[in-house]
């Protein structure tokens, strides 16, 4: 059996419109699962986004705003006979677990691309997503960190992480795949852990940090 399919990432605690207790988990199989905590764990809702493969399905875990669940896929792979990937981010309705929007990622060969040797197959989501204000920020396995609206889908910002720092510390760093947990904010600041050197993806040793833009006196500043 060519898949994986354990529970990576942790246990989301939701709460429908209605008020009813929710424990949300992403399993590798890019399954997810709604169960009811007060009736033993029985299914509410169970949504499915492909087979899963090894490397693939729901990684480190999902991201909850009070209506909307985001689901992160790695699913890593081109199209073969059989079977198509579906890497990407879904946004799905806690109460019903019926999909909303969907940002499907594609894989970008082109410019630095070399730094991600394997960047046709390695380009899905999965890190867990962080959810600020109306805000969902993400990102993939090819360097990519961007920023959606969490109530359309809609790309508000995108940043390529895939290049070379000079660190506040003065020491030279590279950029690479943000995996695992990777994104975490504070402070009016959104920091970003980018380089994981496993299973081929792109190695890199920088923490980021990024501030959201303002408007002051007219002027957009960062």
């Amino acid at each position: 059996v060519n898949r994986d399919v354990d529970f990576g990432g942790a246990i989301t605690i939701a709460r429908t419109s209605r008020g009813r207790d929710l424990l949300l988990a992403g399993q590798k199989s890019s399954t997810v699962w709604a169960l009811d905590p007060d009736r033993e764990g029985a299914v509410v809702w169970r949504w499915e986004m492909g087979r899963g493969t090894p490397l693939g399905g729901v990684h480190w875990g999902l991201a909850f705003d009070g209506r909307r669940v985001f689901v992160p896929l790695n699913d890593p792979g081109q199209p073969r006979e059989g079977y198509t990937p579906h890497p990407g981010l879904y946004a799905l309705d806690v109460d019903t677990g019926e999909m909303i929007w969907s940002h499907q990622a594609k894989p970008a060969c082109e410019g630095r691309r070399e730094r991600a040797p394997r960047c046709e197959h390695y380009y899905g989501f999965s890190s867990a997503p962080t959810v600020l204000g109306n805000a969902v920020v993400q990102g993939s396995l090819d360097g990519w960190l961007r920023v959606f609206d969490a109530s359309t889908g809609e790309t508000v910002f995108e940043y390529d992480t895939l290049r070379d720092f000079e660190g506040a510390n003065g020491v030279s760093g590279r950029g690479g795949a943000i995996d695992n947990a990777a994104i975490t904010a504070a402070a009016g600041t959104v920091y970003v852990n980018s380089g994981y050197g496993m299973f081929g993806e792109p190695p890199g040793n920088v923490l980021l940090a990024f501030k959201p833009r303002a408007r002051q006196t007219g002027a957009a500043v960062d």
